[in-house]
């Protein structure tokens, strides 16, 4: 099992942050055009006035793992991503639950963010990451790793020049 964490600052402030992170419209380019996914589809979402709750059914790419691990998975394997978005703390939480060997991959993480300046946040992400298969399990660790780190620092350049090419209209006076 291992336990990873990266930041990255975003040039926004916190609400803003949030919007963004929730908009269909930015999900559906991050997921599409940013990393690639072949499918991401929100099944459900639903708020009240104390969390969001958000559950996705979402297939990575796998083109990049090794034969044996991809012949293990096979070409449509996915996962159900069931996420919280505490009001209060204002932080997300998340678990996915993989097409295949559930009892095997584990995967959950948090992200929030921490004021870094005007106009700034830092997006704290942070994961654990365990797979249970004999002769496989560091390696393919290792790998999800690699991955959802590049895909964080990916997802953090896209929100910075997402947020440059959008500038927010200035509040009237």
């Amino acid at each position: 099992m291992i336990q990873i964490e990266a930041r990255h600052l975003i040039h926004c402030d916190e609400d803003t942050f949030w919007a963004l992170f929730f908009s269909p419209e930015v999900n559906e380019q991050i997921y599409r055009d940013v990393l690639k996914f072949p499918s991401f589809e929100v099944l459900e979402q639903r708020e009240d006035e104390r969390t969001m709750v958000r559950k996705a059914s979402v297939q990575p790419r796998i083109h990049a793992l090794p034969g044996a691990i991809q012949s293990m998975l096979g070409p449509n394997f996915g996962y159900i991503e069931d996420s919280v978005f505490d009001k209060t703390t204002r932080r997300w939480s998340f678990t996915m639950a993989p097409s295949l060997l559930g009892d095997r991959l584990r995967n959950a993480g948090a992200l929030r963010v921490e004021p870094s300046g005007p106009g700034q946040v830092t997006r704290v992400a942070s994961a654990t990451i365990e797979v249970r298969i004999f002769g496989f399990g560091k390696m393919l660790e290792g790998m999800m790793e690699k991955e959802m780190r590049a895909g964080w620092d990916d997802s953090a350049a896209f929100l910075n020049r997402w947020i440059a090419e959008h500038p927010a209209p200035a509040a009237a006076s």
